[in-house]
């Protein structure tokens, strides 16, 4: 057996593999006999039928998973071997043409997309912006507002409106808003306006006083959701399914009291360790909360940018465009896709990426990134800490932060994600570090503009 590899051009390569039949005939009688062996032939002890027989049966299949392994194997190592670069896996030439069966010698081609090499270098003559967004007292009062709505306490009230609770009862009406005779009659049920997915029928329940009767649809008041239905009307799932109108009796009314200004409501916001005892120290600790909680923002805004400039440091890196949708054709393919042909946004969509990811990785050992088991501990840490931010608790206890990190690494697809979140941290870490970072503070408003004008 004989491989040898042409270069065709910058990004395009030629691997022939020349094999003989003597190099995998007993190979393949072995594997027949071991057939033989296994699966037995009508009237023949196991291990005793002719070779011509098991030829007949069985040499085809393994004839061909014989050489398909011995080709795979010399392509593979060729390519470890002589260090090739090459970008996804090599493809079958179309005009490769064999009789396995027959012929004698046998030539197989691959075409190779060769990945462009990438010269690179960080220093601090590189640019890169990084993005801190500006905290002002309207976002501080904002975010004072939403805690103290949320710290607040349910208290009797006299009139509803969007954020109230309210009890009352219900009954089903006809089409000539009549009491149903056999109708759905509940006797106790609660309706928050503020969770009813069409606004014309929330917007009945505000500005209510207790003892008022009104009609109303909870099938559209719900969208048609069985759950909410079901809950709503206390029946089955299975008969929740209810499009009439309801008459509803209010009988009791609650509203949010929003909690005090006070040191209770310091630590239920900013943990029970707090020593903020006025409205002035909570307010500032309340900025330097919200500033934290945009450093994922600004972050990512730097690697997007890091990306994008650092991509055209690299300069022009020519790729092997037909071979790789030909590639991405087939993958399509082999993944039974319904519909495999590459459109040409698609195509440039994954030149980019692939631009970046080549640049990335060169760069990624040029720093000498590796990743250690602390690194993807504290990514979990972040992540688990992010997550818990996005329900309003800001000030987890580390000991919750700790227990949801490992919770979510006992997941198999979360603990990719955050593996390559502690990948990505490390490498842009260090990027930081070798090119000049130009800090800017910028309005939020300005900082949405950024992403305005990368879509155009």
């Amino acid at each position: 057996m004989n491989v040898s590899f042409e270069q065709i051009d910058a990004v395009n390569g030629l691997l022939t593999v020349e094999l003989k039949r003597e190099d995998f005939v007993s190979d393949v009688n072995k594997e027949v006999a071991a057939m033989g062996q296994r699966h037995p032939i009508k009237g023949f002890r196991p291990g005793h039928a002719p070779k011509s027989l098991l030829m007949k049966y069985y040499g085809g299949s393994v004839t061909a998973d014989v050489i398909d392994r011995k080709v795979s194997h010399a392509i593979y190592d060729y390519i470890r071997e002589n260090k090739l670069h090459v970008l996804g896996e090599p493809l079958p030439s179309e005009d490769t043409k064999v009789d396995i069966m027959n012929d004698e010698e046998m030539i197989f081609k691959y075409d190779l997309g060769m990945a462009p090499a990438v010269e690179l270098k960080l220093n601090k003559r590189i640019n890169v912006p990084y993005y801190n967004i500006e905290v002002t007292d309207q976002m501080v009062d904002d975010a004072i507002a939403h805690d103290r709505k949320r710290l607040g306490t349910l208290v009797d009230g006299e009139v509803s409106d969007k954020e109230s609770m309210l009890r009352g009862s219900m009954v089903e009406l006809d089409e000539q808003g009549n009491e149903k005779e056999d109708g759905i009659k509940v006797e106790r049920t609660v309706i928050s306006p503020r969770y009813l997915a069409d606004d014309d029928e929330a917007a009945k329940f505000v500005g209510i006083k207790v003892g008022d009767t009104f009609v109303f649809n909870p099938h559209k008041a719900n969208n048609g959701n069985i759950a909410e239905l079901a809950a709503l009307l206390n029946v089955d799932r299975s008969e929740a399914d209810v499009k009439s109108d309801f008459r509803v009796t209010i009988e009791e009314i609650k509203v949010n009291k929003e909690a005090e200004m006070n040191e209770e409501f310091f630590k239920g916001v900013l943990g029970t360790d707090t020593e903020v005892k006025d409205e002035a120290a909570f307010r500032e600790a309340v900025r330097e909360m919200i500033a934290r909680a945009n450093v994922p923002e600004s972050n990512y805004r730097f690697t997007v940018d890091a990306q994008n400039i650092l991509t055209s440091k690299a300069g022009e890196l020519q790729l092997p465009e037909e071979f790789l949708k030909r590639f991405l054709k087939l993958r399509r393919e082999q993944d039974e896709k319904e519909n495999t042909e590459v459109t040409d946004e698609e195509a440039q969509s994954m030149f980019k990426q692939l631009r970046w990811q080549l640049v990335k990785d060169h760069l990624a050992q040029d720093l000498g990134i590796k990743v250690e088991k602390e690194d993807i501990d504290t990514a979990a840490f972040i992540f688990a800490q992010q997550q818990l931010s996005q329900y309003g608790i800001y000030n987890a206890p580390e000991d919750l932060i700790r227990q949801q990190a490992e919770r979510f690494m006992q997941d198999d697809r979360t603990r990719e994600m955050i593996q390559e979140h502690a990948i990505d941290n490390k490498f842009y870490a260090a990027v930081k570090e070798a090119v000049k970072v130009n800090e800017k503070t910028i309005s939020v408003e300005d900082f949405r503009k950024l992403y305005e004008k990368d879509e155009k």
